[in-house]
């Protein structure tokens, strides 16, 4: 298995984090909608003809999702994604009220992070966590 260090190695830059990740879901135009005004994604890359390379989320570095529209039946289930907040109620509440479903209620979990989870349109699995200390997210 690699190990990645962060820096340098051998004369070349070695790996700086990671840019997006795939959400695959049935109706590109749909999930759009639903991740720019439902949740609140900023549109990072949006191609005139929506295509199948859409990305949401906020300026880089920081990751970005790939709305993935593959074609067919999506699987739904958990995606291993978990969205950071620096207020898990008041963004429950929020989400809520636009109809979006969780599965669970936020919870300060015994390691001293808030935790919930909710689902997208496909029945995609996310997790929205509130960090310890919100102040290590922000840049």
């Amino acid at each position: 298995m690699a190990k990645f260090a962060a820096g340098p190695v051998g004369g070349r830059t070695a790996l700086q984090g990671i840019d997006t990740i795939a959400v695959e879901v049935a109706d590109r135009r749909r999930a759009l909608a639903w991740y720019r005004d439902v949740l609140g994604l900023e549109e990072a890359h949006v191609p005139p003809e929506v295509g199948h390379w859409i990305e949401m989320g906020p300026l880089r570095p920081r990751t970005r999702l790939h709305l993935c529209e593959m074609g067919g039946a999506t699987e739904p289930g958990p995606t291993g994604i978990t969205l950071i907040t620096d207020d898990i109620q008041a963004d429950f509440r929020r989400l809520h009220g636009r109809g979006v479903k969780f599965l669970s209620s936020p919870k300060l979990e015994e390691w001293g992070e808030w935790l919930c989870a909710f689902v997208d349109p496909d029945e995609n699995e996310f997790d929205l966590k509130q960090p310890a200390d919100p102040q290590t997210w922000k840049r």
